[in-house]
């Protein structure tokens, strides 16, 4: 009950604190519409480039001509940049490599199938599951099958260039499969501010030591590591419901994409509050001082979010290193490849909970230290 009753006081006097409750909750708003809108372009795809393509024949007869034009075709060009391998095996390695998205074989003896009026199969390797190459064969198939009966019918002989124009449009729909800006900014920025929050962490420490209540608490009969707890409790609810008060607005009022599953965004949210009051606390409890703790957690903050993306995309291979050391990208990616990909990154959310478990360990070393 003691434990309790400590949460509940730091809660209170944390929502209490209205000029602090305003500018973490207003700060995270402004910024998602601001950056998010003003950076959507970088985002949204204005023009989706042809698709890489291998091919490879082993025949020299109609079908090869036929496919050959159709490949140099206007309207195929810009969907499709085929290009010819050396191989099979070449073609399929480079698939695997991800430097095509697919590769178009024919075997020996096509055309001399087609002819004898046999069923002929045209080879199309892929790693994607649904390709958007797929139904532009299929269209070839369909246009060539039905311009062969047509001059049969009427008596002539098959010519490669007698189907001209044997391309329909093929959309690519890219609506929900990448992040438009607002959608970005609503999750980097959302992580920026819970970051920053860790000074809630600070306030449960500091508050203490300026008005005295520390002395009172370490006099009375409860042990320190309740103390803490309790303090890191409160002030993880707050910084909780902050967040869930910040997801609510860009997910119905900026429209932003939040559709991942509810259970696992509402537990790295948590799991990433009690990591950054926890960052807060060891701060506060190392430095005494509400101004050096607002500091560190401004440049460490600043940094992480820097190194994570959270200001804009960064590539580069030290980047990328660094990019490891910050809590962000383990928040981020989880929910971004839940959102995108319709997938559960077990890897991140590990990294995550590891994460949160040092810190809060930590916090109870150096607050116990400090409190004895």
């Amino acid at each position: 009950m003691k434990l309790l009753s400590i949460a509940y006081f730091t809660f209170i006097r944390n929502v209490r604190d209205i000029k602090a409750m305003t500018a973490f909750i207003l700060l995270p708003i402004l910024m998602i519409l601001i950056l998010g809108k003003a950076l959507d372009s970088a985002y949204t795809p204005k023009k989706i480039d042809p698709m890489n393509v291998g091919y490879f024949t082993k025949d020299d007869g109609i079908l090869n001509s036929s496919m050959t034009e159709f490949f140099s075709a206007k309207e195929t060009r810009s969907i499709l940049e085929v290009k010819k391998v050396s191989s099979l095996e070449s073609g399929i390695d480079q698939v695997k490599s991800g430097k095509l998205k697919g590769l178009i074989y024919l075997s020996t003896g096509t055309s001399d199938q087609f002819k004898k009026g046999e069923q002929v199969r045209i080879n199309f390797y892929s790693k994607e599951k649904n390709s958007y190459v797929q139904p532009v064969l299929e269209s070839f198939v369909r246009t060539f099958n039905i311009g062969n009966t047509l001059i049969k019918l009427n008596g002539k002989q098959l010519q490669p260039n007698s189907n001209p124009s044997i391309i329909k449009e093929v959309k690519l729909v890219t609506e929900g499969k990448i992040p438009r800006g607002i959608d970005y900014y609503s999750l980097t920025a959302l992580f920026q501010s819970l970051l920053f929050g860790a000074i809630f962490g600070v306030f449960a420490i500091t508050k203490d030591m300026g008005n005295h209540t520390n002395i009172r608490m370490i006099a009375a009969p409860i042990q320190g590591s309740k103390i803490i707890l309790g303090k890191l409790t409160g002030s993880t609810m707050t910084l909780f419901g902050i967040s869930l008060l910040i997801f609510l607005i860009s997910k119905f009022a900026f429209k932003a994409n939040w559709d991942g599953r509810l259970w696992l965004i509402l537990l790295v949210l948590f799991l990433f509050s009690t990591f950054s009051v926890a960052f807060g606390m060891i701060l506060a409890y190392l430095s005494k001082s509400t101004m050096a703790s607002s500091l560190g957690i401004f440049i460490v903050g600043t940094v992480l979010t820097l190194v994570a993306g959270g200001f804009s995309r960064m590539d580069g291979k030290v980047i990328e290193m660094l990019s490891y050391l910050s809590p962000n990208t383990y928040a981020q990616k989880a929910l971004f490849t839940n959102i995108y990909e319709g997938t559960f990154s077990q890897s991140n959310i590990l990294s995550l909970v590891c994460y949160t478990i040092i810190v809060v360990t930590f916090t109870f070393i150096t607050g116990r230290r400090r409190v004895a």
